[in-house]
């Protein structure tokens, strides 16, 4: 960083980035009394840290804001500049600023004799219209759960205040945002921070002010700049480390359930024949006859022994028989078998782990009977990713690694620190992240493995993909999951998918044909558990439809429609496989995000500021979910450029909205002309999926002719 000024009142200070930016520089100038920092891209002004007439950056407690005042001392070397202010209440400040890699520039302020409650803070001065967007993958502060009334936030943070702090269960979590106006902002801290965009604590609107706070003895962030959005988004990626490249196979369709039973019989009645679990047969060999490819299994839990499902890490003989005979019949079949895991032990594994001292002290108390691990203890590790190996062993090809976002104590009712010294406060944040590279140290062959979680913090998709975890399985819990895969892609997570139709019941059916086409237009496509049904054994609308131990208490319903819609957007899926693969190599090398947001990449036309119904899949394929219940037609934002309707063949030229007819099968979808998925025909597709799913396979006969 290079320094020219002279201080006194009225002072400022001009410092360039030098060094490894590339195009034009992000630049800096220093008012410092009241503290005002102005950021430059190139000759463009992009964001100022400003308040007023007040200091830019505060302290926060019960008694109110405490300022920076007065002329401070300057301190310049080779390590950047350093400001040394006294506060309103007569501490003494520090505020550095110095160039940093991406093009970066990072500030920290750091206040002594700090307590523990009070907060560092910073005030943003920014234009009353440009959109903010990243931090958290919920689509909307609080509960999401179906019970709650529903949350409808946008994918633009504008409005909204948002609490940086792991809840359940939209889950992905990352100190970064980044505007429309192509800059953004990432805090280098776990501990829990507030940010209010275009607002106060008050809920008032402040449209041309943003501030952040936080907990913790320091606050350090870097500022980034870029020609577009995306470019910053790259930008953060490669600051703190890029997606895992998962194997090619991960990219084709996925098949789960909540619970497999082990029934005697199937669900149209015919014996179960077979040496393994009833419903995974059924998935497997329906799927199969259908055409419905499926490239990885996830079983969930409960699949062990003991409390939970859970208790001894080892299969649960009744519910899997033959479980190692199983797992070879996957791979046979060129499915990968992925298996649950959690961040906590039970039964005998709990009594070991607390013996030798491999649990976290404090936590909330669920599960009961429970403990956490402490991963931030290399003996506890060790000892957790040694009970892995037989499942490993066994051929199991990764894990899904659930929750880590709510047993996790939370530093104040309870107090304490991890084994490493980690307070419980700055450590809730971070667990995680822990968790995920434990799991990914315990993998003999990361790159041909795969680990997918649903909570995540910065540095966690290097060791792990996402899926948008437990969504309503309604018309509101799929707006959540377009707006989440989106969010996920501003926060370095690119490669993500939702639980398709939603988690907590059955969906209508109208919901789950619209689930099925956004996921086939996601990076992952994960279908179920579909209230631990198939379209197959289904039940109409407003009809009770149980499944238990006991076996199915109604009579299942072959949907043919719903089944020809799976065969549509699984086989879509299927063959983008290589398209999305070359996405997320770019996204591993690059930090380019593969689902786009428009005004990430277009953020020249203010009318895509608070656009997310219509997104870019990877560069060449646009794309709009139909979410809303009983659409008949929806509006698509077509950006600039050539683009075909990959329905009717027609060309339609950008800057344009466009109204597209949605019968329930159609998902509105255009690719760039000249691209390699121009060609892509969804009307012979669908011509085709219906004549597959005409006939409903004989599950008798397929069990019969089974190769076991």
């Amino acid at each position: 960083m290079r320094v020219a000024g002279w201080f006194g009142w009225g002072l400022v200070v001009l410092a360039f980035l030098g060094g490894e930016a590339v195009g034009r520089p992000l630049s800096v100038a220093v008012r410092p009394t009241p503290l005002r920092i102005d950021f430059a891209h190139g000759e463009s002004a992009v964001v100022a840290l400003a308040d007023s007439s007040r200091s830019a950056l505060y302290l926060n407690g019960w008694a109110g804001r405490v300022y920076l005042v007065g002329v401070p001392h300057v301190v310049e070397d080779e390590d950047g500049t350093r400001l040394i202010y006294r506060t309103s209440d007569g501490r003494t400040a520090r505020v550095e600023l110095r160039s940093v890699e991406q093009g970066a520039i990072q500030v920290r302020f750091v206040v002594d004799d700090k307590a523990r409650w009070e907060r560092l803070g910073v005030a943003l001065e920014v234009t009353a219209d440009e959109g903010f967007y990243g931090l958290t993958e919920r689509p909307a502060p609080g509960i999401l759960h179906e019970f709650f009334p529903p949350r409808m936030a946008g994918f633009n943070l504008r409005g909204q205040q948002v609490w940086l702090y792991v809840l359940p269960t939209h889950a992905l979590y990352s100190p970064f945002f980044v505007s429309s106006r192509g800059w953004g902002l990432y805090v280098e801290s776990s501990w829990p921070g507030t940010y209010r965009f275009g607002r106060d604590g008050r809920g008032r609107a402040m449209p041309s002010q943003v501030t952040i706070e936080y907990e913790g003895p320091e606050l350090v962030f870097r500022v980034f700049a870029g020609e577009t959005p995306l470019e910053v988004v790259e930008r953060y990626s490669r600051t703190v480390g890029t997606t895992v490249l998962p194997p090619e196979w991960a990219f084709g369709p996925w098949r789960w359930r909540d619970e497999v039973w082990n029934h005697p019989t199937f669900f149209d009645g015919t014996p179960n024949t077979s040496p393994f679990n009833a419903m995974v047969v059924e998935d497997i060999l329906m799927m199969d006859a259908l055409g419905i490819p499926c490239s990885v299994y996830v079983l969930d839990r409960p699949w062990a022994g003991g409390t939970m499902g859970y208790g001894d890490l080892s299969f649960d003989p009744e519910r899997f028989p033959n479980a190692p005979a199983m797992i070879a019949w996957f791979r046979e079949r060129g499915v990968q078998p992925i298996l649950w895991l959690g961040p906590w032990v039970l039964d005998d594994l709990r009594r070991e782990a607390i013996a030798l001292g491999h649990h976290v002290r404090k936590r909330v108390p669920y599960p009961p009977r429970a403990a956490l691990v402490d991963f931030t203890s290399p003996a506890a590790t060790a000892w957790w990713q040694r009970l892995l190996v037989p499942l490993l062993d066994l051929g199991v090809a990764g894990f899904k690694l659930d929750r880590g976002d709510e047993d996790t104590p939370d530093g104040i009712l309870l107090a304490g620190a991890f084994a490493d010294g980690t307070s419980y406060r700055a450590g809730h944040n971070a667990y995680p992240l822990w968790f995920a590279q434990a799991a990914y140290g315990a993998l003999p062959d990361p790159a041909n493995a795969l680990l997918f979680v649903r909570a995540g913090w910065v540095g966690t998709s290097s060791y792990a993909v996402a899926w948008g975890g437990d969504p309503a399985p309604s018309a509101w819990g799929l707006r959540n999951s377009v707006i989440a895969l989106q969010r996920a892609a501003a926060t370095n997570f690119p490669i993500w998918g939702s639980d398709t139709g939603g988690y907590t019941g059955r969906p209508l059916r109208e919901v789950l044909a619209r689930w099925l086409g956004f996921s086939a237009f996601c990076p992952l496509m994960e279908v179920g558990p579909t209230a631990n049904l198939a379209p197959w054994s289904w039940a109409p609308d407003g009809v009770r439809a149980r499944v238990d131990a006991r076996g199915y208490g109604f009579a299942p319903l072959y949907d043919e429609e719903l089944v020809a819609i799976w065969i549509l957007y699984a086989r879509l899926h299927d063959d983008l496989r290589p398209y999305t693969y070359a996405q997320a190599v770019a996204a591993h090398a690059r930090g380019t995000p593969i689902a786009r947001p428009l005004v990430f990449v277009y953020p020249e036309r203010p009318e895509y500021v608070d656009v997310w119904e219509t997104y870019l899949f990877g560069p060449d394929l646009l794309v709009r979910p139909v979410w809303e219940p009983g659409a008949g037609s929806v509006a698509v934002h077509v950006p600039p450029g050539a683009w075909v309707d990959l329905w009717t063949g027609e060309e339609v030229v950008g800057p344009a909205v466009v109204e597209v007819p949605v019968p329930l099968h159609v998902v509105p979808a255009l690719a760039r002309v000249g691209s390699e998925v121009a060609a892509l025909n969804l009307s012979a597709r669908w011509a085709t999926a219906c004549a597959l799913a005409q006939s409903e396979p004989d599950l008798a006969s397929l069990v019969r002719e089974g190769r076991w």
